[in-house]
Parts: structure tokens; C-alpha cells; sequence
């Protein structure tokens, strides 16, 4: 196949995400940050769902164990970014950890229905249990990041971070996907029974998807917290989790610029929309439509060569990691 399109593509979005932002207004700034925020929430999910084949409609549950966490220890404990962003990382993926094994033993719409309860109940706790997240209220003068003594006090610093980790975790995912355990994650997809069959051990493919995919949830949680300054459990809503799925989806499942794509529009169109007041979702949901219709792979599959990793199957290789 002929990549050459997609990493002209890849190069061009590159250059222009670290040139257009200085010519952007400082509302613009900010919708840009937040699409980097929600390019990695829709690169987590496609780790588990594009890859790994397993539906997640609780994603706003890691989404909100990265942000509190990273909040409190900010808040409470005064602990540095590096410190609060480690451990959002590593306690989002210790929860995702914990949600792969139900996820052992389910799949298909059983799957969706417990993450589905796993996200909801975290929203519960979130409004329930004020002597941790000050319930309804939320956490409020959260600091930005700093390094020393500079603070990253303007929207353009915060976007270089944000853009800088997400470019990151796409080389790291682009190595991952690649490797033989990124192949064991394709053929579990493709068909659970047959990759056990062929050597794959099913149970440390699921718990690499559902920990990899928490642990960068966790990491856009910690940014998200970090960016607002304030959390409150409404921003953890079941919309968001929809909504992450939706980006997913419109950019290209099984695809990391897929991904990326998918946030920038999904994100980006509705702000676009605005000006028709109360009629901008009708028309939002009109064109999804139309694009899942004309476009089921997803906006990736207008580059040729982009419309994401061929199954272990029709590639011949093996998948055993």
C-alpha cells in the first residue's frame, strides 16, 4: 500500500498546527487546545475500540479519574504538574486495569453496557463522596503548569504542551499498533475465538487495550484540569462519553490520525454552527449522518492508504506478540 498521500497529509497538518496558532484570536487559541484535549480522549478509545474491537461507552469515567486526580493533588496537596500528571497517568490506568477484567469475560454489547455502568457510577461518586471531590461544587483554582519558577500562564504555552504530548502519544501508538502485541490487539478485533487459537493470549491483549487506552484518557483528564482551572462532575457526563465515540467514528476507527481528524471536526464544526442558535445540533447531527453514510471508514479514508491498519488476516502475518 501506498503511504506516501498520508504522510503528506501527516507533514502538512504538522506545519500547520505549529504555524496557524500564532495567527490565531485568543478564542480560537482556546478551542484549539481543547481539540488537542479531545484528539487524545478519541486516540485512547481507538486503542480499544478500533483496535482492540471492544465497545466503551463509559470513557468519561477515566476522563474524570485523570482530571480529580490531578486536581487534588494539585489543590490539596500542592504537588508540581510532573507529579499530578504521573500519577493521573498511572491511577486512570490502574482503574482501566480493573475494568478489564469483567472484560475478560464479556464482549459485545455486554462490554458496552458495563462501561457504560462504570462511567456513571464514577459520575455518582463524583457528586456523592464531597469530602474527596467537593461534590457538586467541583474543585475550583486549579494551578497551571509550571516548570520551576515559570508558569505556563498563556493560552499559546499551554497549546505547544498540549500539541507536544499529543504528537508524543502518536508515535508512541504508531510503534505500539506496529509491534506484535499492536498486532494481537487487530486479530482480537478481527475474531477473538481464531487469535486465541493462533497463540494469542486474549486476557493480556484485553488488559494492554483497556490499560493503554485509560492510561492516555488519564493523560487528557490531567490537561483538561490543568487548562479550566475548574472541574465539577457535570464535565464527566455520559454526553462525553458519546460524544469522545462520535470523534472516534467521523475520523476513522483503527486509525491514529483517524483520531485526530475526527476531534478537529467534531469539536470544531459545532463551534462553526453556532450562529443558527438553537437549530446548530439538528444540523450537526444532519451532516454526522451524512458523512457515516457516504463515508462509513471514516474522514481518513479520503487520503488513500489512511483508512487504518489491513486485519492480520489479509496481510498474512502472523499476529503472536
Amino acid at each position: 500500500m501506498n503511504n506516501k498521500p498520508l504522510v503528506l497529509v501527516t507533514a502538512a497538518a504538522g506545519l500547520l498546527a505549529v504555524a496557524v496558532p500564532f495567527l490565531l484570536s485568543a478564542y480560537h487559541l482556546q478551542v484549539a487546545v481543547m481539540v488537542g484535549i479531545f484528539a487524545l480522549l478519541a486516540l485512547s478509545l481507538n486503542v480499544l475500540s478500533g483496535y482492540a474491537g471492544m465497545i466503551s461507552l463509559g470513557h468519561a469515567g477515566f476522563f474524570l479519574i485523570g482530571s480529580y486526580t490531578s486536581a487534588i493533588l494539585a489543590t490539596r496537596f500542592a504537588m508540581p504538574f510532573p507529579v499530578s500528571l504521573v500519577a493521573a497517568i498511572a491511577v486512570t490506568a490502574l482503574s482501566g486495569l480493573l475494568l478489564a477484567i469483567p472484560a475478560m469475560k464479556l464482549s459485545g454489547h455486554f462490554l458496552a453496557v458495563i462501561t457504560i455502568a462504570f462511567g456513571l457510577i464514577l459520575h455518582l461518586l463524583s457528586v456523592n463522596l464531597e469530602f474527596i471531590t467537593n461534590g457538586v461544587s467541583g474543585i475550583s483554582n486549579i494551578a497551571r503548569p509550571s516548570l520551576g519558577t515559570w508558569v505556563m500562564k498563556g493560552d499559546l504555552s499551554y497549546y505547544f504542551l498540549v500539541l507536544a504530548l499529543l504528537v508524543l502519544v502518536c508515535l508512541l501508538l504508531s510503534a505500539y499498533v506496529r509491534s506484535g502485541y499492536g498486532r494481537a490487539l487487530r486479530a482480537l478485533r478481527d475474531d477473538e475465538i481464531a487469535a486465541g487459537c493462533m497463540g494469542v493470549n486474549v486476557n493480556i491483549a484485553k488488559i494492554h487495550a483497556f490499560v493503554i487506552s485509560a492510561g492516555i484518557a488519564g493523560l487528557a483528564g490531567c490537561l483538561y484540569a490543568h487548562y479550566v482551572r475548574y472541574i465539577n462532575p457535570e464535565s464527566f457526563t455520559l454526553d462525553i462519553s458519546i460524544r469522545i465515540m462520535i470523534m472516534m467514528v467521523v475520523g476513522g476507527m483503527g486509525s491514529i490520525l483517524g483520531s485526530v481528524v475526527g476531534a478537529f471536526a467534531v469539536y470544531v464544526l459545532p463551534e462553526a454552527l453556532r450562529f443558527l442558535n438553537d437549530y446548530y445540533y439538528l444540523v450537526f447531527g444532519f451532516v454526522i449522518i451524512v458523512l457515516m453514510l457516504f463515508l462509513p471508514k471514516g474522514l481518513i479514508s479520503l487520503i488513500p492508504g489512511g483508512s487504518g491498519p489491513q486485519s492480520d488476516a489479509s496481510t498474512g502475518r502472523g499476529s503472536r506478540p
